[in-house]
This record gives structure tokens, C-alpha cells and sequence, in this order.
């Protein structure tokens, strides 16, 4: 496929994105074929979509989304729910669609195409900016991709966004539309606040001894413990497993010497050449003539070198070289047929030789350059060998350790330390936990694993729960030590929260109030006594400058004719709010940048609106069937 590469160069941004995230074998029906209806998550008309395929893209998502999320739970913990891998499995339908719908066209990526977006891809360019098969394969392997999923899955992209040219090419908006959007946008508004604080009324506020204990009878619901229970558990993680894993000197050496091809460079030779073109099963009399040619080419080459390139561009019939003087770039062993690659690797640095026969004709071939093999020191790769070895030590201690640690809670059902003692771990004790919540806790927080703690062989039979996967590589068991049942709550526990939160209520409710006062008296254009009105800010609908986000949708909502004017609001913080807008100030100058901005976010969003739509479309026609059981939630649905 790469036999005359290097004269490629155009680089695809979309590729470069598929190097550097992790690689996702997306509609490659083939490799998932076979599957019982067990295994069937989904079915998109005739193809099925099987869980091995759903199980490893949530892993490959999982993997690629956690580094954003460690710094938010909530985020963490969505990565675990049915939700997640209900989204995961709706972009492989979409996938699916898309691909079915472009092949169904007749749509196809020749193997040219192909070969030139590839071999654009920078993150596969050598140091001299040339293409590098050594380092595309080399790339591919640190993937686990082999270069055939690679072409695959870039085939599937190429498709695909071809598909959504077809589809969103009619995305266009009128340039009227994008002025208006561009003025509104551009206006401005000065704006002032006049802001009823619940904060300023509460101390003002009183509540009856009387008033707190009828809330508490109508309210009975609300002042209830749930059944609850307090538990000791496990945790075995990769990083309690890493504690046991060491590396020796003598590993990381012996390795080095194991894997040392990866630390090389593959031998790669520049060439150019002039083909003198044959069919392989052409007559003698016209292979001689050919070889004939090539000869008399040749002796003028060797008698002046310099004509090389201008009979190259003259005379080879190899038109995607002799445009540039006959020039391959550099080339890998094996790379080229067999006579031809022979010739190029057994002369020196600017020898000419020739001519050469292939089945392609007869070739004069000059080695313009000469890469030899470069290896690596073992001390500059010695940190990525141990961190491999540690790796791989760590995923097998931890595969042992967790079936270990799965066997010794169910037969050492009564206690975690045996098992704790075994594998180091240490035993942790919760706050309280509900059949429906464990509360921070996002480790226990699992319908599962709650269910398991409330069950009859862990509150009555006193048992280990079972170990359960909370997150990839995670495992948990726990044991009950404390079980409460639900109980109403005595009014005297309660009764100074209860205050505290009518008093709270009872603030909000005067900011209301008098807030909606205030703005009545303005709209009736009276003053409002003692009005604190904040200083006046300019603001638009692109910059608010602090403005609430419904507050600004009020302001510009007021109409420009009668000025001052005032509109208020609760917002989310308890305050009650009266904007004030004293002035609006029209875009003067609509620039040429300002409209083409405009005009590619409007077309943007079109082209979004009818790939959704026709996605959608696309979804009706073909059947689309979920079979939500396999993904943790309930029913077939399409």
C-alpha cells in the first residue's frame, strides 16, 4: 500500500486527533459476529451491536474521560451508572447508522485516498518531516492496533464524514439573519440592581414555639430515620496491589534486551528512480526495447549524475515520482518488490545502478541517502521499562489478589480481617448508610452493593457481602456492625432545626415580598424609599458581566421604548432582584469578521440540527432495538 508514500503529504486534523485519543473499533461488524442473543445489547436493523463490543468502548471511554473527573465525584461517579454506558452505546448506533447509510450509497475511500490521509499524519513523520513506516507501525503497536484495524477504523471516518458533508451542505444562512443576530448580539445595556437580600430580614423574623411544633405535626413525613446501618469493609484496588510489586535492576535489563527491535530504528534508505515500464507478460522484443531504453538512460547518468532528475521528469513512466525528479523519499526494507529492494540495500550511498527488472518494467535506481540502525541507550528508556514491568506486575497481582480476595470474604463469611491480614488491607468503618444512599461515600454508594449490605444473609446470618466491581479494578465486600430500623424522629431532636428553617423561610418570603413591592412602586413611577441601587453596568448578551443568567434574559427582554424601565425576579440564591435598565446603546459598525463569526456559528448549528435530524431519521427507518436488561436498565425499547 505504501509503495510510493513519501510524495504524500497533506495532513488530516481529524486523523491526528484518532493518534492521540484512544482508538475505538467502531462498526467493524467482523469482529463481533457470532454473538448468542444473550449477548445482544442492540440491534440497528440487520446488525447486532454485542456486549463484548458495548463492554470494551465503556472501558475505552472510562479510561479516556477519568483524568478529566478526579477532580469532580459527581463527574467520577456518572462514569459508573447505566446512564453512562446508555450514551456510550447510542454513539455506537449512530456509528452504525451512519456507516450502513454511506455504504447503502455507494459511497467508497480508494486506497489512494486512503494512503494520502495517513501518510499525512505528522505524528507519523520521521525527523526529517518524512513519512516513517517504522514509526507508523511502531505508533500503532503501543495502541495494540495492528496497521489493518488502523485503515479500518480511518475508512470508517473518512465515510462517515462524507455522509455528514452530503447531509449538512444545505446549512445556509441568509446574510440578513446573520446582521440582525450580529446588532442584537453587539447592543448594549446599562443595567442597576436593587437586590432584597433574605440575609436582611431574618433576625426580624420570629417563630413560635407553637408555629414550630404545628409544622411539626403536618409535617411528619420529613422527621423519619430511615432504616439504616453502619458497615466495616474491604477495598482491593490497583494501587493496594501495586504495595507488593517490586522491580530488579535484573529485570529491567533483561527486558531491554528482550524488546530491544522497539528501541531501534528500522534501517530506511532515500531513493529516487527512473521506470521504464513493461507489462511483465509483454513480448522479449518489447522487454528488450524497454531494457534497452533504460541502458541508454542509465550511460548518460553515469557519465553526467545531474541529468538524473530532468530525464526522470522526461522519460519514467512513474508519474507520481518523476514529477519530482524521480524521488521516493525514504524507504524501509521490504517495503519495495523483491528485485527492486534487493538493489536498494545492497549499494551504497550514492551509487546508481540499473537496470533493474520487476514486474512494473526496469528501474535505474540512485540511493540518495542512508539511515542505519539506531539504538536507544537502555538508560533513556529504562523509567518506561520499569513502568511497563510495574504495570504488568500489578495487573497480575491484582487479577490474584482479586480472586483471592473474592474467595476468602465468601468462605471467611463471618469476618473481613483474615483476608485484610492476607492482601494488607486495611479495614474501614462507615457513617450510615440507606438502602437507597451511602452519601459521600461513592464506594458503597452502589445499588448493588446496598442491596447485598440490607439483605437477609447480611442483617440476619451476619455475613459478608459478596465482592463487588464499584469501578473498573475496584473491588469492595463489607459486613454489617450496626442496623437500626426506620423510627420517627422526637420532636425535641428537631425542634431548634425546625426553627432555624422557618426563620429561613419566613426571610425568603419577606424578600419576595418586598421585592415585588418595590418593583410594583417603580412600574407606577413612584421612588422607592431607601433603595440601594447598584452602580450601573453596561452589558450584553455575549459579555453579562456578572449578570444572572435569567436576570439578563429579562433585561433584554425589555422593549427600548420606555426608559427607564424595571423587571425583577427570585433567582436561585433565595434573593428577590428589580433590574434596572437606563439606557440602550445599538451596535454602530457591523465589521466584516464580526458577520463571518456570526455566519459560521448560525451555519454550525444548522449543519448540527440536521445531522441530529437526519440521525434520527435514520434511527426510525432501520429498527433501532435496545435491549436495555443487558445494560442495567429494564425493557427492549428503540
Amino acid at each position: 500500500m505504501f509503495d510510493f508514500i513519501s510524495k504524500y503529504k497533506i495532513f488530516s486534523q481529524a486523523i491526528l486527533v484518532l493518534i492521540v485519543l484512544t482508538f475505538a473499533l467502531f462498526g467493524v461488524d467482523s469482529y463481533f459476529r457470532g454473538q448468542d442473543s444473550a449477548q445482544v445489547v442492540a440491534e440497528v436493523g440487520n446488525s447486532a451491536i454485542s456486549q463484548q463490543e458495548l463492554s470494551m468502548m465503556v472501558r475505552q471511554e472510562q479510561d479516556r474521560l477519568r483524568p478529566q473527573t478526579q477532580a469532580n465525584p459527581q463527574a467520577a461517579e456518572y462514569l459508573q451508572t447505566p446512564e453512562f454506558k446508555n450514551s456510550v452505546l447510542n454513539n455506537i448506533i449512530q456509528r452504525r447508522l451512519l456507516l450502513n447509510q454511506a455504504k447503502s450509497m455507494g459511497m467508497m475511500v480508494s486506497p489512494e485516498e486512503l494512503r494520502e490521509v495517513i501518510s499525512g499524519v505528522p505524528a507519523f513523520f520521521d525527523d526529517s518531516g518524512e513519512f516513517s513506516v517504522e514509526k507508523y507501525e511502531r505508533l500503532l503497536k503501543a495502541q495494540n492496533l495492528s496497521p489493518a484495524e488502523f485503515e479500518i477504523q480511518i475508512t470508517q471516518d473518512l465515510l462517515v464524514g462524507r455522509l455528514q458533508n452530503v447531509v449538512t451542505q444545505t446549512a445556509i444562512v441568509s446574510d440578513s439573519v446573520v446582521s440582525r443576530l450580529v446588532k442584537q448580539r453587539g447592543q448594549q445595556r446599562e443595567v442597576s440592581q436593587l437586590i432584597f437580600s433574605p440575609a436582611k430580614y431574618r433576625e426580624a423574623i420570629t417563630v413560635t414555639d407553637e408555629e414550630v411544633r404545628a409544622y411539626f405535626d403536618d409535617n411528619r413525613s420529613l422527621f423519619v430515620l430511615p432504616e439504616r446501618a453502619k458497615v466495616e469493609y474491604l477495598v482491593l484496588n490497583e494501587e493496594s496491589a501495586a504495595a507488593s510489586v517490586s522491580v530488579s535492576e535484573e529485570e529491567l535489563e533483561q527486558t531491554y534486551q528482550d524488546r530491544l527491535s522497539e528501541f531501534q530504528t528500522v534501517e530506511e534508505r532515500k531513493a529516487s528512480h527512473i521506470l521504464i515500464s513493461v507489462i511483465e507478460d509483454a513480448p522479449d522484443s518489447e522487454k528488450a526495447a524497454a531494457k534497452a531504453q533504460a541502458e541508454e538512460l542509465l550511460a548518460v547518468i553515469k557519465d553526467d549524475p545531474s541529468q538524473f532528475g530532468p530525464l526522470a521528469l522526461e522519460f519514467s513512466n512513474d508519474p507520481g515520482s518523476a514529477e519530482n525528479d524521480g524521488d521516493l523519499g525514504f524507504l524501509s526494507r521490504g517495503l519495495m518488490v523483491e528485485p527492486f529492494d534487493k538493489a536498494l540495500f545492497e549499494s551504497d550511498k550514492g551509487a546508481i545502478v540499473g537496470p533493474i527488472q520487476t514486474q512494473y518494467g526496469f528501474h535505474i535506481i540512485r540511493v540518495d541517502d542512508v539511515k542505519n540502525v539506531e539504538t536507544t541507550p537502555f538508560s533513556e528508556v529504562k523509567a518506561d521499562i520499569e513502568k511497563d514491568i510495574r504495570k504488568s506486575k500489578v495487573e497480575e497481582t491484582y487479577l490474584s489478589a482479586s480472586q483471592l480476595f473474592s474467595d476468602r470474604v465468601y468462605t471467611d463469611y463471618d469476618s473481613l480481617l483474615p483476608v485484610a491480614e492476607e492482601l494488607g488491607l486495611t479495614v474501614q468503618t462507615s457513617d450510615w448508610v440507606t438502602r437507597e444512599s451511602a452519601g459521600y461515600n461513592t464506594l458503597l454508594d452502589k445499588p448493588e452493593l446496598l442491596q447485598a449490605i440490607f439483605s437477609a444473609e447480611s442483617l440476619d446470618e451476619k455475613r459478608n457481602t459478596e465482592a463487588f466491581e464499584v469501578q473498573p479494578k475496584t473491588l469492595v465486600a463489607a459486613r454489617v456492625i450496626e442496623y437500626a430500623l426506620e423510627e420517627d424522629m422526637a420532636f425535641d431532636d428537631v425542634a431548634g432545626e425546625v426553627k432555624d428553617f422557618l426563620k429561613s423561610q419566613g426571610a425568603l418570603d419577606k424578600a419576595v415580598a418586598e421585592g415585588e413591592s418595590a418593583l410594583a412602586a417603580l412600574e407606577a413611577g413612584q421612588d422607592v424609599e431607601g433603595a440601594e441601587w447598584s452602580n450601573p453596568g453596561m452589558v450584553t448578551l455575549v459579555k453579562r458581566q456578572g449578570l444572572h443568567p435569567e436576570g439578563l434574559r429579562a433585561v433584554f427582554g425589555v422593549s427600548k421604548d420606555t426608559l427607564p424601565a424595571h423587571v425583577g425576579m427570585p433567582i436561585d440564591d433565595g434573593r428577590y432582584v428589580v433590574f434596572r435598565v437606563s439606557k440602550i446603546v445599538d451596535l454602530e459598525e457591523v465589521t466584516e469578521d464580526d458577520l463571518n463569526t456570526a455566519k459560521n456559528q448560525l451555519e454550525q448549528m444548522m449543519q448540527q440540527q440536521q445531522m441530529s435530524a437526519y440521525i434520527a431519521s435514520l434511527r426510525e427507518k432501520a429498527n433501532v432495538r435496545i435491549n436495555n436488561d443487558a445494560i442495567g436498565l429494564d425493557g427492549l425499547s428503540n
